[in-house]
C-alpha cells in the first residue's frame, strides 16, 4: 500500500490488491477547507498511478459541504477523466445505507457528475467492492 495522504478523518492510498485509489474516511470531514487537501492528494495519486480504478469508502464520511461537492464533480473528476486519456474511469462508492446523510451526500455527487462520468457504481459492503474491482481488467494509463 502507498499512502498518498492521511489524517484523523481521512487516508488516500493506493491498493495493490485491487490496483485502485482508495480514499477512506474514518470519520466526519470538519470543513469544506480541510477537504481541499483531500481532492489534491487524490487527484495526484491518481495521476501518479497507472490504474483507471477508484474507490470512495464514504460509510463515515458524513455530508460535505456544497463548495467540497463541487470540487469533486468539477476538479477531481475531471481531473481522473483527463488523466484517463479516453479510458474508462472506474469509479466506485462504498456506502453505509444506515447513514442517510453519506448516502444523500453520495447521490448527489453521483447526479452531479452524471455528465463526465459514465458511471458510478455504489456498494455497501467492501468485500463486493474488491471482488468486483479485482474482476476489471484495467488498461495501463500511460
Amino acid at each position: 500500500m502507498k499512502e498518498f495522504y492521511r489524517t484523523d478523518f481521512v487516508s488516500v492510498y493506493h491498493d495493490e490488491n485491487t490496483d485502485a485509489l482508495w480514499v477512506k474516511y474514518f470519520k466526519k470531514i470538519p470543513s469544506d477547507k480541510h477537504f481541499i487537501p483531500v481532492v489534491d492528494a487524490m487527484l495526484t495519486g491518481f495521476t501518479s498511478l497507472q490504474t483507471q480504478k477508484f474507490v470512495a469508502d464514504i460509510r463515515k464520511m458524513g455530508i460535505l459541504g456544497t463548495e467540497s461537492q463541487k470540487l469533486i464533480v468539477h476538479k477531481l473528476l475531471p481531473g481522473m477523466i483527463q488523466h484517463l486519456k479516453g479510458e474508462k474511469l472506474y469509479h466506485v462508492q462504498l456506502i453505509d445505507h444506515a447513514e442517510i446523510m453519506s448516502k444523500v451526500c453520495a447521490n448527489k455527487v453521483k447526479q452531479m457528475g452524471q455528465c463526465d462520468v459514465k458511471e458510478i457504481i455504489q456498494f455497501s459492503d467492501e468485500n463486493e467492492v474488491i471482488k468486483y474491482m479485482k474482476s476489471i481488467v484495467s488498461r495501463k494509463v500511460a
